[in-house]
């Protein structure tokens, strides 16, 4: 079998007032079995101790693959993002926000995915962890996760599924998941994940990202996902690669993990996810003569036709759940259908 030169991949980190966690996400990183890593922090002016645990824990380390860029002014995700990316020449990069943890072989199965031999990609994502702010496991999968289209309420779970309990140690051990979902096109039923989840190829980033800062301060991960696999499709890992932490004191997941398909945000995810959307149709025409010449005119007017088919009939199916909340039924089918569209547990 021919071996191959694994290419570098890049890492940005982005804080905002992450002090009690942000020593565990930088340390997550350093532990990566892949060790031909740049990693850029970004600290977007954070108000508590962020920026001292951050030079404390680089000092600790020792580790030059690591450097710190301290934002004087909040420029929000994307702009925090964007200045790291600036740091950045390698051929692909991976986002962590400041209060997440990557597990060990979180790139190691990006770049093995994305280096498969069946369809190239524009991303990978995967499935995640959901832990407190004591980084204790609350949910072993973001039930959201690639969930099959019309999953069926009643059905059995295979007891790999299920982790092993070391009660002594009192830990969870997970086994490996390692099948993979190839999406070579966007459809109304996919959803990702969030940011700390995806593993981009840096082309495909420079081609999409927004053009200011201000248009989009939080959800860049749902922006750059839903654009990327319009663009250049993506493949889902179906493995838990890293713990998304609900803490209590999240931008966006303030609310609690009550089991069923809870949602994580008090936010009105329903008309965050249409502005986003919207956004990208925007965005995706404005740029159509840079996108045409990056992947054909011909996938650009599909994947374009299937998106506006797809934000039209959101629209229609929001209209049908007034309607049906207003008439008071109770059924919940259209909840069920729109959940996965809007991708609600994120």
């Amino acid at each position: 079998m021919s071996e191959v030169k694994l290419p570098p991949v890049g890492v940005i980190i982005t804080s905002h007032n992450c002090e009690a966690y942000v020593a565990q996400a930088i340390e997550s990183v350093a532990r990566q079995t892949i060790r031909n890593l740049e990693v850029v922090i970004v600290d977007d002016a954070s108000q508590d101790r962020t920026a001292d645990v951050i030079e404390q824990t680089l000092t600790r380390l020792k580790d030059r693959r690591f450097r710190f860029v301290p934002l004087a002014v909040n420029l929000g995700q994307t702009g925090a993002a964007r200045r790291g990316l600036g740091e950045l020449n390698t051929p692909f990069i991976c986002f962590l926000d400041g209060d997440d943890v990557w597990h060990e072989t979180f790139v190691e199965r990006h770049l093995s995915a994305h280096l498969n031999t069946d369809f190239p990609v524009g991303f990978t994502y995967c499935d995640s962890h959901v832990i407190n702010g004591e980084g204790e496991v609350l949910a072993g999968t973001a039930w959201w996760f690639e969930r099959p289209n019309g999953d069926p309420p009643h059905r059995p779970i295979e007891p790999a599924a299920a982790p092993t309990i070391d009660a002594a140690k009192g830990v969870a051990d997970f086994p490996p998941k390692l099948s993979l979902t190839l999406h070579a096109e966007w459809s109304p039923t996919w959803s990702c994940n969030s940011m700390a989840s995806l593993m981009f190829r840096r082309s495909l980033v420079d081609l999409i990202y927004p053009e200011t800062d201000e248009q989009l301060r939080l959800y860049l991960d749902h922006y750059l996902s839903t654009f990327g696999v319009l663009v250049a499709g993506s493949i889902a890992i179906h493995e838990s690669l890293y713990a998304y932490r609900m803490h209590g004191k999240n931008n966006h997941s303030t609310a609690a993990v009550v089991g069923g398909t809870f949602a994580t945000s008090r936010n009105d995810w329903a008309a965050i996810n249409r502005n986003i959307l919207q956004l990208v149709h925007r965005d995706m025409q404005a740029r159509r003569d840079e996108l045409c010449a990056a992947v054909g005119a011909g996938h650009f007017n599909h994947s374009l036709a299937l998106f506006t088919a797809g934000i039209a009939d959101m629209n229609r199916d929001q209209v049908e759940d007034r309607a049906r909340e207003e008439s008071h039924d109770d059924s919940g089918g259209v909840l069920v259908r729109l959940g996965k569209f809007f991708g609600n547990g994120r």
